[in-house]
């Protein structure tokens, strides 16, 4: 690849898209290796104005037109990963692994299997709905973004929309809560692909894709960045 994604410039939604495919994956924000991300890619300008060319809004247009997940996928940080590119960080991350094996390993916090259980095949549920069912206080708030990002991170759950808050007399209130589901809830056919892909062998394909974009990038950020 030789663009110089540091000199672009997007203005339109479907330049963000095309961007995220080509690359395969990007964060939203600055990262520790200096990884391709939006905010560098646009205007301070164009953000928190509602109209069509503001990346606020791209952010949740991507994953709700299936065009790439969205979530904290990179350094506990969001970021995006295109539907071609989805399955290999399926396979590296998971391994193979049920949510329960990885619990059973010592790789998944208590909390997040309080958070995981509330899923079935069909769930999306919102924020507001999660920590309410889960029992997550203001005093264990930091426990619940702790859970969310490690179950982001290892790709069990992942952002699937937005849910209007309603209130005990049945009317909606406030804005729109983010909502979340299991990976496979929001995109089966994509998750089963990774069946066929050797989580090594995918692995491989992901650090190489970063050496092309980011040669002088220090392995330890690199795994820290991805988090396998």
């Amino acid at each position: 690849m030789d663009t110089n994604y540091k000199d672009l410039r997007l203005k339109e939604y479907n330049e963000f898209i095309s961007v995220v495919e080509r690359l395969g994956f990007m964060t939203l924000s600055n990262n520790c290796i200096g990884f391709p991300n939006l905010e560098n890619m646009t205007e301070e300008d164009q953000w928190h104005t509602e109209l069509p060319f503001d990346p606020w809004r791209w952010r949740v247009n991507i994953e709700k037109d299936k065009k790439a997940a969205y979530g904290k996928l990179f350094d506990k940080k969001p970021g995006y990963i295109s539907l071609e590119w989805y399955p290999k960080f399926f396979a590296a991350r998971r391994k193979r692994r049920s949510f329960m094996d990885m619990y059973e390993d010592g790789l998944m916090s208590i909390y997040a299997k309080q958070i995981y259980e509330l899923f079935n095949e069909d769930s999306i549920l919102a924020v507001h709905e999660i920590k309410a069912m889960a029992g997550f206080t203001k005093e264990l708030n930091s426990k619940y973004e702790s859970a969310m990002i490690e179950l982001q991170m290892g790709m069990f759950i992942t952002v699937n929309g937005a849910k209007q808050k309603i209130s005990a007399k049945g009317e909606p209130y406030g804005w729109p809560s983010t909502a979340y589901s299991k990976v496979e809830t929001w995109a089966k056919e994509i998750v089963i692909l990774s069946d066929n892909i050797n989580p090594d062998d995918a692995k491989k394909e992901i650090l190489l894709r970063i050496e092309e974009i980011v040669p002088d990038a220090q392995q330890k950020k690199v795994n820290r960045f991805l988090g396998i």
